[in-house]
């Protein structure tokens, strides 16, 4: 007999897709968790929104109202001792969600050749600067498409970037507001090696049906990112996931709202209507690898 879901685990349920589930099938993965977490209130959202002078998109705003982020967890047993911790999707805290970039005029450098690489360590000044002048640089040499053939962002004095995630210290995950002053921000990943812009989400709610497609395998954007995967994460998806390696995989040609026969990559808004408080911080929702 199956256990009756509260209401809190059926929405957790229905926003990982049932990601907890398929992963408590695959063989050696184990030790399957998720991090609950409270619902901001929507005085928070409009405090954000006020400092930051932008509205959040409406489905990133019912996310939030319905849980202050998460954090899934996974390990996998390599060996009958050998249990690591590899599998991980965390969408951070709103408050965490910070500014990268904001109003900043492109400045110069005396040497515009210089486009040296850059870490996740350095400082927000120095970084906005050398993204200026990189993007200041190159706008009229480089493509308008990625290698995809997705439209590259273009960097002016209106465009406001909000680092949603950090990968593995070479990519940032960007919220990005165009020039255009539009509420209807895309996902970018930023490559720090060489300040370059890969699109990877037309919104929100699409990167996170991203994330949860890649089962939360570690680093899984750098699979679109011209350094491309860690030799050991790779394995990884050779082991779980091969079909997300294939060369004629069409990864670039999603559809944003999937047709019936794909209901496994569809997202229900109505899960965000209930609004609930977290019992407990953490929850295991799967035991030992049997």
């Amino acid at each position: 007999m199956n256990k009756k879901l509260t209401p809190e685990d059926a929405f957790f349920e229905n926003l990982l897709l049932g990601l907890n589930n398929t992963l408590a099938d695959v063989p050696r993965v184990c030790n399957v968790s998720v991090e609950k977490r409270q619902p901001c209130e929507k005085s928070q959202l409009v405090t954000w929104e006020q400092r930051h002078g932008v509205y959040l998109p409406e489905d990133m705003k019912k996310f939030y109202l319905s849980t202050d982020g998460f954090i899934l967890q996974w390990s996998y047993q390599y060996a009958p001792n050998d249990i690591r911790k590899v599998g991980y999707i965390h969408f951070r805290h709103l408050l965490e969600i910070t500014l990268l970039r904001e109003n900043v005029e492109p400045v110069f450098s005396n040497n515009p050749d210089n486009t040296q690489p850059i870490s996740a360590n350095m400082g927000t000044a120095n970084f906005i600067s050398s993204l200026s002048n990189y993007n200041q640089t190159t706008t009229t040499s480089s493509p308008s498409t990625d290698q995809w053939g997705n439209p590259l962002p273009i960097i002016g004095p209106k465009t406001k970037i909000f680092e949603l995630n950090t990968v593995n210290e070479v990519a940032k995950v960007c919220l990005l507001y165009d020039s255009s002053g539009s509420n209807t921000p895309k996902v970018y990943l930023l490559e720090l090696s060489n300040l370059k812009w890969v699109f990877l989400a037309d919104s929100f709610s699409e990167y996170l049906r991203m994330a949860i497609a890649h089962l939360g395998l570690p680093y899984w954007e750098l699979c679109f990112a011209s350094c491309g995967l860690p030799s050991w994460t790779e394995q990884l998806f050779l082991l779980l996931a091969p079909h997300l390696l294939e060369e004629n995989e069409p990864r670039r040609n999603r559809v944003i709202n999937p047709g019936p026969e794909h209901p496994h990559n569809l997202l229900d808004p109505n899960i965000f209507r209930v609004k609930f408080k977290a019992t407990t911080n953490k929850t295991n929702l799967q035991g030992k690898h049997k």
